[in-house]
């Protein structure tokens, strides 16, 4: 085996000995549209015509999964590594420690996928929701949306000083981008400015491009190019500021 393949084998069951992380992308999704529902997205479907209660759902649902892996998991995981300095230490042996980090980036991308497609399948036979009906266009959406959140979650691990602070600063983002994509106030309902700027926040246009997808529609391109160009800034951020020590 290599040692990206090693290294990847080792961090797939460090990340499988975590309940909590498996809580977050396997459960949590899945149970908060089971409890909360959003009835308020009927309200918002039956004025609309788009059955966006048919589409709000699924699609929030894979955003929470991928955003918790990006801003909770992964800059919590190399905010560790590097206090305790096992990036300091893979330093000085063959083993590069920019491979830790792709490894983690690649353990967390297939966890997101493989809780994507429970959720899908949770939401296609608990809820009776339909399956995407545009799926290059969701697959599409899926990519840049998992591409923007993890940039991000980079751009936070590079930017921490230590994992207490990644630990809090994923949280303390990651909750306002779940308001702006509307999960608590439908953004019909937000004041104008304020709804532009959750039409083009990672989750906002995260959320609307897989839930236009998932209707049949193709995802506007406006917010794909959002999602494409903050997902380059936020690595090029992290490349520039992170810190092996």
């Amino acid at each position: 085996m290599s040692a990206l393949s090693k290294l990847i084998a080792v961090e797939t069951k460090l990340f499988l000995r975590e309940p909590v992380s498996l809580f977050f992308v396997f459960a949590l999704p899945i149970g908060l549209m089971l409890v909360f529902g959003l009835p308020q997205r009927a309200g918002t479907a039956a004025d609309t015509g788009q059955h966006a209660e048919q589409t709000f759902l699924p699609s929030l649902a894979l955003a929470l999964t991928i955003g918790m892996l990006a801003l909770f998991t992964l800059p919590m995981a190399l905010g560790i590594y590097r206090e305790r300095r096992i990036l300091r230490r893979l330093a000085t042996t063959p083993v590069q420690p920019a491979l830790l980090l792709v490894a983690q980036v690649v353990v967390n991308l297939v966890m997101g996928v493989l809780g994507a497609v429970v959720t899908a399948i949770a939401v296609r036979f608990l809820l009776d929701q339909p399956a995407p009906a545009n799926l290059p266009g969701f697959v599409l959406a899926f990519l840049l949306g998992v591409a923007c959140l993890f940039a991000v979650g980079l751009l936070i691990a590079a930017l921490a000083p230590s994992a207490r602070a990644a630990q809090s600063i994923g949280p303390a983002l990651f909750f306002p981008l779940l308001f702006l994509a509307g999960a608590w106030l439908p953004r019909d309902r937000m004041p104008s400015a304020l709804a532009v700027v959750a039409d083009y926040s990672p989750l906002g246009a995260t959320v609307d491009t897989i839930g236009a997808a998932w209707a049949g529609a193709d995802p506007e391109l406006p917010q794909l190019i959002a999602l494409a160009v903050t997902a380059a800034v936020a690595s090029l951020g992290a490349t520039r500021f992170f810190r092996w020590e």
